[in-house]
């Protein structure tokens, strides 16, 4: 069976699951872990998992996987995310191997933003732009990202369309109170994230007798202003700010909700959203979500069918389609339904994953392709 060197900065982060999903969902490649550090093994119990080792934030160098990478024959190196992949770079040339990047979002804009000149991002910056020339194929969670790393200067043709599935079975609603609609926003308390939007909507709506309720999931830098903003609104006693959850906690909040607004947005910086799994596991989970015209959204949404699409920062249309949904529990239930069956279609783990085997199959007969003609 052919191998894959896996990177990830970190293995791994509970807000990347999809690394993990993808990995033990496998059936015609194996995978072994290159990570700088080893996080959560308890909940992420894989045995082929290699570490950097203690030098490598400072010298950048690990011997261990130099090692690794002259016992074993892989067959392709593949990154989540481009900072990864600046690493993954490295032993793909040394070791005439294909190079398969993930980019999911933040990691494209940043090559270009401003924010590129941050001391913390200074090595990807510096880096990130020789990654773009070594591919052998990209990976674009969503159209958008697509596009813009064309723009970079990125060859059309090693750019491709990837969309990150979840585990759709693992995903069911609750019991739910047609009378009184539940509304939820998910994520880190970031720009990017648009939740003041997604608050002001929601106060418009939050007289509507009986009253809908906000539950708001996460937290993050803006919390102080976010919650200062419910109260400015008058809607304390319509909002639940419930913080950071474990996946189980996020799955029953999905389970038990009617609506999720996604008014996510570009922030000053360049930073947005791509594949936007949140919104996926709403629709899993019979929740209709509001989303905007931002990034993978408008991929994952179909408007006026699974849910709702609105112009960025477009508080008036936010709240419209929420009266809409508010008022009409069998719309919800039209809609909602509709969703599940797109997630079942389109987005379910087992064939996202063999997508993806087939994309690695693509990569390997292209780079020996270019081998042969000298181009790789």
């Amino acid at each position: 069976m052919p191998s894959v060197a896996l990177f990830s900065t970190w293995f791994l982060n509970p807000s990347q699951t999809f690394v993990w999903e993808e990995i033990r969902r496998h059936t015609r490649y194996e995978v072994e872990v290159f990570t700088a550090r080893r996080l959560n093994a308890d909940r992420f119990p894989y045995d082929r998992v290699h570490v950097a080792g203690p030098l490598f934030p400072v010298t950048l160098v690990s011997p261990h996987f130099d090692g690794v990478f002259r016992r074993r024959r892989f067959d392709l190196v593949h990154a989540h995310f481009g900072n990864a992949g600046t690493l993954a770079m490295r032993y793909a040339s040394r070791f005439g191997l294909p190079l398969v990047v993930t980019y999911h979002g933040h990691d494209v804009p940043l090559l270009t933003s401003l924010d590129r000149l941050r001391p913390e991002h200074w090595r990807y910056a510096l880096l990130g732009r020789s990654l773009l020339g070594r591919l052998t194929m990209a990976l674009c969670a969503s159209k958008e990202l697509r596009e813009l790393l064309i723009d970079i200067g990125v060859p059309e043709e090693r750019v491709v369309v990837h969309h990150i599935g979840i585990d759709v079975a693992a995903f069911a609603p609750g019991p739910r109170d047609r009378a009184r609609t539940r509304v939820v926003m998910i994520g880190r308390f970031v720009e990017k994230k648009g939740f003041e939007y997604g608050i002001r909507a929601f106060a418009r709506v939050a007289g509507a007798a009986p009253g809908p309720h906000l539950t708001i999931v996460g937290d993050g830098e803006r919390r102080e202003k976010l919650e200062a903003l419910v109260r400015v609104l008058g809607i304390v006693d319509r909002v639940t700010f419930a913080g950071f959850l474990a996946p189980a906690a996020v799955k029953a909040e999905l389970a038990r909700s009617d609506v999720l607004l996604a008014p996510s947005v570009v922030s000053a910086h360049g930073d947005r959203e791509s594949g936007t799994i949140v919104v996926k596991e709403a629709c899993a989970s019979h929740v209709v979500p509001i989303g905007t015209l931002h990034g993978g959204i408008p991929e994952i949404i179909e408007d006026g069918a699974t849910g709702y699409l609105v112009l960025e920062r477009d508080v008036d249309a936010l709240a419209d389609r929420l009266a809409r949904l508010v008022a009409d529990p069998d719309l919800r239930a039209r809609m909602s339904d509709a969703g599940r069956a797109k997630m079942e279609r389109e987005y379910d783990n087992a064939s996202r994953v063999a997508a993806l085997e087939a994309r690695y199959d693509e990569a390997r007969e292209r780079f020996a392709a270019s081998s042969r003609s000298g181009r790789a």
